[in-house]
């Protein structure tokens, strides 16, 4: 027995841990894609707020 398990259990291991490893980096990627984004749109709203509080028409 490993750790508890039977022989039947055994596989079920790696079957289930490499979809969760999978799933987990693409959810910070995708996490990391939107803070990218959210950066560069607090950028270029400040970069907009700034050009009209300086350069008043």
């Amino acid at each position: 027995m490993i750790n508890g398990m039977n022989a039947d259990a055994a596989w079920v291991a790696p079957i289930v841990s490499i979809p969760s490893f999978i799933l987990m980096v693409g959810i910070s990627v995708l996490e990391l894609l939107v803070a990218a984004i959210q950066a560069y749109v607090f950028a270029l709203l400040t970069s907009l707020y700034l050009n009209d509080a300086i350069n008043l028409h």
